[in-house]
Protein backbone atom coordinates (compact mmCIF):
# COMPACT_ATOMS: atom_id res chain seq x y z
CA UNK A 1 0.00 0.00 0.00
CA UNK A 2 2.84 2.34 1.10
CA UNK A 3 4.78 1.92 -2.48
CA UNK A 4 1.06 2.04 -4.18
CA UNK A 5 0.91 5.52 -2.76
CA UNK A 6 4.60 6.28 -2.91
CA UNK A 7 4.07 5.67 -6.46
CA UNK A 8 0.73 7.86 -6.76
CA UNK A 9 2.32 10.56 -5.76
CA UNK A 10 5.63 10.61 -7.68
CA UNK A 11 3.64 10.36 -11.20
CA UNK A 12 1.45 13.75 -9.85
CA UNK A 13 4.58 15.01 -9.26
CA UNK A 14 5.96 14.18 -12.26
CA UNK A 15 2.75 15.38 -14.58
CA UNK A 16 2.93 19.17 -12.14
CA UNK A 17 6.75 19.61 -12.98
CA UNK A 18 5.71 18.25 -16.83
CA UNK A 19 2.80 20.70 -16.31
CA UNK A 20 4.70 23.56 -14.71
CA UNK A 21 7.71 23.13 -17.39
CA UNK A 22 5.12 23.19 -20.47
CA UNK A 23 3.32 26.92 -19.19
CA UNK A 24 7.03 28.34 -18.61
CA UNK A 25 7.98 27.79 -22.25
CA UNK A 26 4.49 28.93 -23.55
CA UNK A 27 4.90 32.27 -25.75
CA UNK A 28 4.34 34.92 -23.76
CA UNK A 29 2.48 37.85 -25.14
CA UNK A 30 4.54 40.45 -27.16
CA UNK A 31 6.01 43.43 -25.34
CA UNK A 32 4.23 46.75 -26.74
CA UNK A 33 6.63 48.16 -29.25
CA UNK A 34 9.12 51.21 -27.75
CA UNK A 35 7.51 53.82 -29.81
CA UNK A 36 9.94 57.20 -31.15
CA UNK A 37 8.65 59.67 -28.89
CA UNK A 38 6.63 60.13 -25.76
CA UNK A 39 4.76 62.94 -27.69
CA UNK A 40 0.94 62.22 -29.41
CA UNK A 41 0.22 63.89 -32.76
CA UNK A 42 -2.30 65.63 -31.29
CA UNK A 43 -0.09 67.36 -28.30
CA UNK A 44 1.82 68.97 -31.02
CA UNK A 45 0.79 73.14 -31.90
CA UNK A 46 4.40 73.92 -33.46
CA UNK A 47 6.32 72.16 -36.55
CA UNK A 48 9.66 73.62 -37.85
CA UNK A 49 10.87 71.24 -40.76
CA UNK A 50 14.44 71.88 -43.01
CA UNK A 51 15.80 69.83 -45.45
CA UNK A 52 17.65 70.53 -48.75
CA UNK A 53 14.80 71.52 -50.66
CA UNK A 54 14.69 75.66 -49.85
CA UNK A 55 13.85 77.47 -46.81
CA UNK A 56 12.20 76.17 -43.74
CA UNK A 57 8.75 75.36 -43.17
CA UNK A 58 7.78 76.65 -39.73
CA UNK A 59 3.82 75.71 -39.42
CA UNK A 60 1.66 76.42 -36.12
CA UNK A 61 -1.51 75.50 -34.70
CA UNK A 62 -3.72 78.28 -34.35
CA UNK A 63 -7.43 77.64 -33.55
CA UNK A 64 -7.88 74.06 -34.22
CA UNK A 65 -6.30 74.89 -37.71
CA UNK A 66 -2.78 74.61 -38.92
CA UNK A 67 -1.15 77.79 -40.46
CA UNK A 68 2.25 78.35 -42.35
CA UNK A 69 4.31 81.19 -41.32
CA UNK A 70 7.28 80.84 -43.25
CA UNK A 71 8.31 80.65 -45.74
CA UNK A 72 4.95 81.66 -47.07
CA UNK A 73 1.44 82.83 -44.75
CA UNK A 74 -0.84 80.97 -45.99
CA UNK A 75 -3.37 77.84 -44.68
CA UNK A 76 -1.59 74.94 -44.52
CA UNK A 77 -2.25 71.33 -45.96
CA UNK A 78 -3.66 69.55 -43.20
CA UNK A 79 -3.76 66.33 -44.88
CA UNK A 80 0.03 66.32 -44.88
CA UNK A 81 1.00 67.38 -41.21
CA UNK A 82 -1.26 64.71 -39.91
CA UNK A 83 0.74 62.16 -42.05
CA UNK A 84 3.64 63.87 -40.74
CA UNK A 85 3.01 63.84 -37.24
CA UNK A 86 2.45 60.12 -37.12
CA UNK A 87 6.60 60.09 -36.97
CA UNK A 88 6.32 60.51 -33.22
CA UNK A 89 4.29 57.41 -32.77
CA UNK A 90 6.62 54.87 -35.08
CA UNK A 91 7.74 51.28 -33.49
CA UNK A 92 11.50 51.84 -32.82
CA UNK A 93 13.07 48.76 -34.48
CA UNK A 94 16.71 49.26 -32.69
CA UNK A 95 18.26 51.93 -30.68
CA UNK A 96 22.02 52.89 -29.77
CA UNK A 97 23.74 55.94 -28.57
CA UNK A 98 26.18 57.10 -30.94
CA UNK A 99 29.13 59.27 -30.76
CA UNK A 100 29.53 62.66 -32.50
CA UNK A 101 32.68 61.46 -34.39
CA UNK A 102 30.67 58.58 -35.90
CA UNK A 103 27.58 60.98 -37.67
CA UNK A 104 28.60 60.76 -40.67
CA UNK A 105 28.36 56.92 -41.03
CA UNK A 106 24.61 56.98 -40.59
CA UNK A 107 24.11 60.76 -43.16
CA UNK A 108 24.09 62.92 -40.45
CA UNK A 109 26.48 65.43 -40.64
CA UNK A 110 24.65 67.16 -41.60
CA UNK A 111 21.47 65.67 -41.24
CA UNK A 112 18.94 65.14 -44.81
CA UNK A 113 16.84 66.90 -42.55
CA UNK A 114 15.59 68.39 -39.11
CA UNK A 115 12.42 68.29 -37.35
CA UNK A 116 11.17 70.42 -34.62
CA UNK A 117 8.13 69.11 -33.14
CA UNK A 118 7.42 71.58 -30.10
CA UNK A 119 10.75 71.77 -28.14
CA UNK A 120 11.83 68.38 -29.33
CA UNK A 121 14.78 67.84 -31.92
CA UNK A 122 14.84 65.08 -34.77
CA UNK A 123 17.11 64.34 -37.29
CA UNK A 124 17.31 62.46 -40.08
CA UNK A 125 19.45 60.45 -41.65
CA UNK A 126 20.07 57.94 -44.34
CA UNK A 127 18.77 54.28 -44.58
CA UNK A 128 20.03 51.17 -43.62
CA UNK A 129 21.71 49.09 -46.92
CA UNK A 130 20.29 46.02 -45.22
CA UNK A 131 16.83 46.52 -44.14
CA UNK A 132 16.19 49.80 -45.44
CA UNK A 133 15.32 51.48 -42.40
CA UNK A 134 15.68 55.01 -41.48
CA UNK A 135 18.31 56.33 -39.34
CA UNK A 136 17.59 59.09 -37.12
CA UNK A 137 18.39 60.60 -34.55
CA UNK A 138 17.37 62.36 -31.24
CA UNK A 139 19.99 63.86 -28.59
CA UNK A 140 22.73 61.23 -28.20
CA UNK A 141 20.60 58.54 -29.38
CA UNK A 142 20.20 57.06 -32.80
CA UNK A 143 17.38 54.94 -33.56
CA UNK A 144 16.20 52.96 -36.60
CA UNK A 145 12.50 53.47 -37.80
CA UNK A 146 10.67 52.00 -40.72
CA UNK A 147 11.16 54.45 -43.60
CA UNK A 148 7.31 55.56 -44.25
CA UNK A 149 7.96 59.27 -44.06
CA UNK A 150 10.81 60.30 -46.71
CA UNK A 151 8.30 61.87 -49.52
CA UNK A 152 7.11 64.43 -46.18
CA UNK A 153 10.24 65.23 -44.47
CA UNK A 154 12.06 66.08 -47.70
CA UNK A 155 8.59 67.89 -49.43
CA UNK A 156 9.45 71.25 -50.10
CA UNK A 157 7.67 74.11 -48.77
CA UNK A 158 5.01 74.33 -51.55
CA UNK A 159 3.67 70.81 -50.74
CA UNK A 160 2.83 72.39 -46.69
CA UNK A 161 0.45 74.69 -48.73
CA UNK A 162 -3.25 74.28 -48.32
CA UNK A 163 -4.94 73.07 -51.89
CA UNK A 164 -7.51 75.20 -51.04
CA UNK A 165 -7.43 78.09 -53.54
CA UNK A 166 -9.26 80.68 -50.82
CA UNK A 167 -9.18 79.87 -46.87
CA UNK A 168 -11.30 77.74 -45.23
CA UNK A 169 -14.52 79.16 -43.96
CA UNK A 170 -14.11 81.73 -46.08
CA UNK A 171 -16.95 83.95 -47.20
CA UNK A 172 -17.09 86.09 -50.38
CA UNK A 173 -17.96 89.30 -51.02
CA UNK A 174 -17.09 90.03 -54.74
CA UNK A 175 -15.48 87.79 -58.10
CA UNK A 176 -14.40 90.20 -59.90
CA UNK A 177 -13.14 88.99 -63.87
CA UNK A 178 -11.94 90.78 -67.29
CA UNK A 179 -15.81 89.42 -68.54
CA UNK A 180 -18.49 89.70 -65.42
CA UNK A 181 -18.63 90.74 -61.65
CA UNK A 182 -20.17 88.69 -59.10
CA UNK A 183 -21.28 91.11 -56.00
CA UNK A 184 -23.31 90.42 -53.08
CA UNK A 185 -26.20 93.01 -52.17
CA UNK A 186 -26.26 94.57 -49.48
CA UNK A 187 -29.79 94.86 -49.22
CA UNK A 188 -30.71 90.96 -49.41
CA UNK A 189 -28.40 88.67 -47.61
CA UNK A 190 -27.77 86.09 -49.52
CA UNK A 191 -28.22 87.26 -52.73
CA UNK A 192 -25.76 88.53 -55.79
CA UNK A 193 -25.83 90.81 -58.22
CA UNK A 194 -23.93 89.86 -61.76
CA UNK A 195 -22.58 92.53 -64.13
CA UNK A 196 -23.88 92.56 -66.70
CA UNK A 197 -27.12 91.45 -65.96
CA UNK A 198 -28.33 88.23 -67.50
CA UNK A 199 -32.20 87.50 -67.24
CA UNK A 200 -31.62 84.04 -67.99
CA UNK A 201 -29.21 82.98 -65.07
CA UNK A 202 -31.07 82.33 -62.14
CA UNK A 203 -29.84 83.33 -58.17
CA UNK A 204 -29.47 79.67 -57.34
CA UNK A 205 -26.92 79.24 -60.37
CA UNK A 206 -24.92 82.80 -58.83
CA UNK A 207 -24.79 81.12 -55.52
CA UNK A 208 -23.61 77.72 -56.72
CA UNK A 209 -21.36 79.96 -58.71
CA UNK A 210 -19.74 81.23 -55.49
CA UNK A 211 -20.26 78.06 -53.61
CA UNK A 212 -17.85 76.41 -56.68
CA UNK A 213 -15.17 79.13 -55.62
CA UNK A 214 -15.49 78.91 -52.09
CA UNK A 215 -14.66 74.72 -52.40
CA UNK A 216 -12.11 74.72 -55.47
CA UNK A 217 -9.05 72.90 -54.23
CA UNK A 218 -6.09 72.58 -56.72
CA UNK A 219 -4.18 69.07 -57.68
CA UNK A 220 -0.60 71.00 -56.90
CA UNK A 221 0.72 73.93 -55.43
CA UNK A 222 4.21 75.12 -57.17
CA UNK A 223 6.58 78.20 -57.12
CA UNK A 224 4.64 80.85 -60.00
CA UNK A 225 6.51 80.70 -63.24
CA UNK A 226 8.15 83.59 -64.52
CA UNK A 227 5.93 84.40 -67.55
CA UNK A 228 3.31 87.06 -67.83
CA UNK A 229 -0.12 85.94 -66.92
CA UNK A 230 -2.86 86.34 -69.54
CA UNK A 231 -5.88 87.74 -67.24
CA UNK A 232 -6.74 88.41 -63.85
CA UNK A 233 -9.02 87.73 -61.60
CA UNK A 234 -9.66 88.97 -58.00
CA UNK A 235 -11.95 88.02 -54.93
CA UNK A 236 -12.80 89.98 -52.08
CA UNK A 237 -13.94 88.38 -48.88
CA UNK A 238 -15.81 89.03 -45.85
CA UNK A 239 -13.76 91.16 -42.89
CA UNK A 240 -10.70 91.73 -45.02
CA UNK A 241 -9.70 95.00 -46.61
CA UNK A 242 -7.45 93.79 -49.28
CA UNK A 243 -8.30 91.69 -52.09
CA UNK A 244 -7.06 88.41 -53.24
CA UNK A 245 -5.18 89.45 -56.85
CA UNK A 246 -4.78 85.76 -58.61
CA UNK A 247 -3.36 85.29 -62.18
CA UNK A 248 -4.59 83.41 -65.08
CA UNK A 249 -2.40 81.13 -66.82
CA UNK A 250 -3.41 78.40 -69.51
CA UNK A 251 -1.02 75.65 -70.18
CA UNK A 252 -0.97 72.81 -72.49
CA UNK A 253 -1.26 70.40 -69.33
CA UNK A 254 -3.13 72.33 -66.91
CA UNK A 255 -4.28 75.67 -66.11
CA UNK A 256 -2.91 78.13 -63.35
CA UNK A 257 -4.48 79.96 -60.51
CA UNK A 258 -1.60 82.29 -59.63
CA UNK A 259 -1.63 84.42 -56.09
CA UNK A 260 -0.04 87.33 -57.01
CA UNK A 261 1.55 88.05 -53.27
CA UNK A 262 2.74 84.40 -52.58
CA UNK A 263 4.04 83.92 -55.96
CA UNK A 264 2.32 80.59 -55.86
CA UNK A 265 0.72 78.65 -58.58
CA UNK A 266 -2.58 76.42 -58.33
CA UNK A 267 -3.11 73.93 -60.76
CA UNK A 268 -6.49 73.49 -61.17
CA UNK A 269 -8.02 71.69 -64.32
CA UNK A 270 -11.18 72.94 -63.55
CA UNK A 271 -9.94 76.85 -63.86
CA UNK A 272 -11.97 77.11 -67.37
CA UNK A 273 -15.29 76.34 -65.59
CA UNK A 274 -14.88 78.44 -62.80
CA UNK A 275 -13.98 81.66 -65.21
CA UNK A 276 -17.31 80.96 -66.87
CA UNK A 277 -20.82 82.10 -65.85
CA UNK A 278 -23.27 79.43 -65.62
CA UNK A 279 -25.38 79.89 -68.82
CA UNK A 280 -22.62 79.56 -71.08
CA UNK A 281 -21.10 76.28 -69.70
CA UNK A 282 -24.45 75.02 -70.15
CA UNK A 283 -24.12 75.84 -73.88
CA UNK A 284 -20.31 74.16 -73.86
CA UNK A 285 -21.86 70.92 -72.72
Amino acid sequence: MNLRRTNTLLLLLVLTLGTLAWWSTREQPAAPPQLLTELQPEQINSIVLSNRSGAAIRLRLSAGRWQMTEPYVVEANEVLIQRLLQITTSPVRHQFPIEPSRLDEFGLAPAKASLRLNQLDLFIGETDPINHDRYLAIGAQLFLIKDLFPHLLLAPATSYVSPNVLPSGSELELIWTSEWQLERTLERSGTWQLTPESSDISMDQLIEQVDEWKSAQAVGVTVAPDTAPEDWIEIRLRDSRTPLSFGILRQRDTNLLIREDLHLAYQLPQLLDLLALPRKRSQDH
